[in-house]
């Protein structure tokens, strides 16, 4: 189906409902990552499916951006009109409509979830596989490492992040040619032209360096437009604003972003006195099942999640 937006554009979305007519339902609007196959992949339309038996909606959403792999704040907008336009069904009770964010989706979900249009109307809000800082992601995906307890750790990074990372970053360099370079230099690990723009050469290292602390200290001086737009990505901007409870779901060996990034998220979260449940999980390889795992752990792991999951859809009722 096909969601209108403010500015007269569309997003794709689908819809799974109870069989049972006639009563109206809590609701699920799930915002995906960087991945437009999963709206279709048969696990999340199972997955859908069994929600809706269990008596919710669900709305699978994959924002226009992140569709072509870019992280952008204009998909703000698309989550706000789907939010909208789920509440406003006749089968769903507009009080009881909860928002989860899944990887790289999370951040615009939050973001959504404080516009002045909807905030009071979040019941729930879900980070699944989720960040709190985008440079802090960014520096993380570029050099392989991220901070945790005071020291830099090694990170095995998936491919595929680096690949969005790197089309987003690009995106924001302003002249097509210019960006059509600097993707094949970073390609080939050719140098760059030497007559780039001062934001090509920035974002240039920044895609380049291996440095962890080098990377952050690049992100502090983009220029005033692209540092806006980071700021708008990162979740740590909303915190304050957010009037749903919290639900918070983590792998701990996830390549696509560091877990320690969800416990960041818990830490602010937690000492701005806000409600929020939190889950660390190993069956889930950031956010699809990888049923390798040992069968204590396995059954450990498959409680936390039950607990978790029952704790978000109890609170939609």
């Amino acid at each position: 189906m096909l969601v209108p937006l403010a500015n007269g554009g569309q997003v794709e979305a689908d819809i799974y409902h109870p069989p049972a007519e006639g009563e109206r339902r809590g609701a699920l609007l799930v915002v995906i990552g960087a991945a437009p196959e999963a709206r279709k992949h048969p696990q999340a339309v199972r997955l859908a499916k069994a929600v809706a038996r269990m008596g919710y909606v669900v709305m699978i959403l994959m924002p226009p951006h992140l569709n072509g792999d870019v992280l952008h704040p204009g998909d703000k907008e698309a989550v706000v009109a789907s939010f909208l336009y789920l509440s406003s069904l006749p089968y769903v009770e507009p009080q009881q409509v909860g928002i989860v964010g899944f990887s790289i989706g999370q951040g615009i979900a939050f973001a959504a979830a404080t516009d002045p249009r909807i905030r009071n109307q979040v019941h729930s809000l879900v980070s699944f596989g989720g960040y709190y800082e985008v440079r802090e992601l960014i520096a993380s995906v570029t050099t392989g490492t991220f901070w945790e307890e005071g020291k830099l750790e090694p990170w095995k990074v998936a491919p595929r992040a680096q690949q969005v990372l790197r089309r987003s970053l690009l995106y924001y360099v302003p002249d097509a040619g210019e960006r059509e370079e600097l993707a094949i230099a970073l390609e080939t690990g050719r140098p760059p032209p030497v007559d780039m723009s001062s934001t090509g050469r920035l974002v240039y290292r920044v895609l380049a360096s291996k440095d962890f602390w080098e990377v952050r200290s690049l992100l502090d001086e983009v220029p005033s437009y692209l540092a806006a737009v980071l700021d708008s990505l990162s979740p740590r901007l909303y915190l304050g604003q957010i009037r749903a409870p919290v639900f918070i779901a983590a792998d701990r060996q996830d390549p696509f972003i560091p877990y320690t990034q969800s416990r960041t998220l818990r830490k602010h979260l937690g000492g701005l006195g806000h409600r929020t449940t939190y889950a660390e999980i190993s069956i889930f390889r950031h956010v699809t099942p990888a049923l390798q795992v040992n069968p204590v752990s396995l059954l450990r792991d498959v409680m936390r999640l039950w607990a978790h999951t029952y704790g978000f859809f109890e609170n939609l009722r």
